[in-house]
């Protein structure tokens, strides 16, 4: 009877309109809806807008090598600039978003950003268009922070690291995307030429406009939904978070703003209003990145920013040249070659018939070939769908085990760099190869890390800062995994198994899901 009793007393406690509440209790009484649902779809697919952007440039440079007229190291630079982009970029947009708001860096950069991804499409040189993608990235890659931050910030912590997993299905999918649209553009023979441009208009030009296409139309969804209440909290606007709060609850449950139970907000322990718009751009540039880097934040921003360093290299770097790897490897199985072979062997094989013995007999010429096998296309969208399948099961299943996930993931790409050395079958170093580009799903475990571990007044500016040191050491791996590649294939990747085990040695020492929970 007593147990009833105080039941009922709870429940009826549990309904009383609160007169006061942290922004984190706020967030957590609007519930999980419409809302949150609608802008998990919209960041999801920005940020699948901006992989399209950043790694799709490696099927429309393969498919272009032979009109730009590109060596091997051109191809790689002009694969490898949109990752320039995103290391130029990602301060500035750090210190836009921290103080002028999530959804304007998203709504401004991925406006700009579609033009000039759209623009590259009638580059008339190698270095019109890396020039042209370098300023499209570096606008589109603010969505690498600004989407995962706007969306953390809108929803209760219960859901906040389920629902930023979920997103990041959309960036592990985008190659595959881009795939999609490729397989039945790029075998059309078509060329219409442009005189005042001196170029022709070919199938490769027309998907480098079609992946632009993202940018623009989820720069236009993006409007309808409101700015962070967190962001707004943070710059001491209450009164615009609380309303921005009803909207949500509103959303969500169908009731009427006046009914949501919060009437005022009030400053969450641990978090100040920021002071970054008050002072100059430089001022506000240091007050908001000099903090990561000292006590008692230095210890996480050194564990995540290693962490950073490893999986960005191997994640992003890598699978900038699965179109070139994968292309080798079904051009040799394809000609009937390949047999005894491991995938190092066989890209050393394809790259040898890749040269032929001119006419004199002594001159050996390379041959220019841009046609990319519909299997290698096949291979790229195998890729996303079991990248997203298995990213898609981590987020329902482990938002509460992101260390015991990051740490499973590593191992497993670690494990396939060996083995892929180690089994001469080649269809299985392919298979083995896919594993190892798995390593990219530890990013979206990395991103919630960041919105969980830092304040909102410097979240931002934490996120993007990751963002540029993922991005340089993406750029710097996919200039040097060509050379390393070329020169010793196998020891590339026994020197990469050794770097991801480097990095479980990290992660081993991030807080637990447990502990972080506690300490909100």
């Amino acid at each position: 009877m007593k147990q009833n009793l105080s039941k009922n007393m709870g429940d009826v406690e549990k309904k009383k309109p609160l007169n006061a509440a942290s922004i984190e209790e706020a967030l957590t009484l609007t519930g999980f809806g419409k809302y949150n649902f609608s802008l998990l779809l919209v960041c999801s697919w920005t940020l699948q807008a901006m992989g399209m952007d950043l790694f799709g440039t490696s099927f429309v440079v393969a498919a272009a090598v032979c009109d730009l007229e590109l060596t091997m190291s051109q191809r790689a630079l002009l694969t490898a600039m949109p990752l320039v982009g995103v290391v130029t970029g990602a301060q500035l947009w750090g210190y836009v978003s921290d103080t002028k708001g999530r959804k304007l860096t998203l709504v401004l950069s991925m406006s700009v950003g579609f033009v000039f991804a759209a623009l590259s499409s009638f580059s008339p040189d190698w270095i019109t268009m890396a020039v042209l993608k370098l300023i499209s990235s570096t606008f589109t890659s603010a969505s690498n922070s600004a989407a995962y931050t706007l969306l953390g910030e809108s929803c209760s912590m219960r859901a906040r690291g389920r629902s930023m997993l979920l997103c990041n299905c959309a960036l592990m999918c985008s190659q595959a995307v881009v795939a999609v649209f490729a397989y039945p553009i790029l075998p059309l023979e078509f060329s219409y030429y442009i005189s005042f441009l001196n170029i022709n208009y070919r199938p490769w030009r027309l998907l480098a406009l079609v992946m632009a296409l993202p940018c623009a139309f989820t720069a236009c969804l993006l409007r309808f939904f409101y700015e962070s209440p967190k962001f707004l909290a943070s710059q001491g606007r209450y009164d615009d978070a609380l309303e921005v709060l009803k909207g949500i609850y509103s959303v969500n449950t169908g009731d009427k703003t006046d009914n949501f139970p919060v009437r005022k907000l009030v400053e969450e322990e641990g978090e100040q209003p920021s002071t970054a718009a008050d002072c100059s751009f430089l001022k506000s540039l240091a007050h908001q990145t000099i903090p990561l880097f000292k006590p008692p934040l230095l210890k996480n921003t050194l564990k995540l920013f290693y962490l950073v360093v490893i999986i960005y290299m191997t994640g992003s770097g890598f699978i900038l040249w699965l179109p070139y790897i994968m292309n080798n490897l079904f051009s040799v199985l394809e000609s009937g070659g390949g047999a005894g072979m491991n995938l190092c062997t066989v890209i050393k094989f394809s790259t040898q018939e890749s040269f032929a013995i001119s006419g004199n007999g002594t001159d050996v010429v390379e041959i220019c070939n841009d046609k990319i096998q519909d299997t290698t296309l096949l291979s790229a969208m195998s890729y996303g769908a079991l990248a997203s399948t298995i990213n898609l099961v981590m987020s329902l299943t482990c938002g509460g085990m992101k260390k015991f996930a990051m740490i499973g993931i590593i191992a497993i790409s670690a494990a396939a760099a060996v083995l892929l050395n180690l089994v001469a079958v080649p269809i299985a170093g392919g298979i083995f190869f896919f594993f190892f580009l798995l390593c990219a799903l530890a990013m979206g475990i990395l991103s919630v890390y960041f919105v969980e571990l830092y304040p909102t007044s410097v979240r931002g500016m934490a996120s993007c800062l990751s963002v540029m040191l993922g991005r340089s050491s993406a750029f710097l791996g996919v200039n040097a995994i060509g050379a390393l590649i070329s020169y010793d294939c196998e020891a590339t990747f026994y020197a990469w198994a050794v770097l991801l085990l480097s990095a479980i040695a990290v992660a081993c020492f991030l807080p637990n899901d447990k502990k972080l929970e506690e300490s909100k």
